[in-house]
């Protein structure tokens, strides 16, 4: 895994999407699901990198808490990406 040093201030979401990148480079395992907020999130990078790894699932958030836990059994890592608020209320739609 690539070693970061600081370099100055850096927005969360932008080391998020940096190290997921970094991630799906040496595990091919990593996969990535977004909920319609890919350049939001920062998972450009990872879309392109690794676009047969990259789920965009629309807004349903629900939809794709369920998706990434069915990835598992199949031995997939899953990331998962949305607003927080919707990441743990909205999942109970379901």
């Amino acid at each position: 895994m690539k070693k970061y040093t600081d370099s100055g201030k850096k927005d969360t979401r932008s080391g998020f999407g940096a190290g997921l990148t970094e991630l799906g480079k040496s595990h091919p395992d990593v996969v990535a699901l977004c909920a319609d907020l890919t350049g939001s999130l920062k998972m450009d990078e990872f879309k392109e990198n690794h676009p047969e790894r990259f789920f965009q699932v629309g807004i349903a958030e629900a939809n794709m808490m369920g998706i990434a836990a069915g990835m598992t059994i199949g031995g997939k890592i899953p990331f998962t990406g949305t607003f927080a608020n919707f990441s743990t209320g909205r999942v109970y739609d379901q």
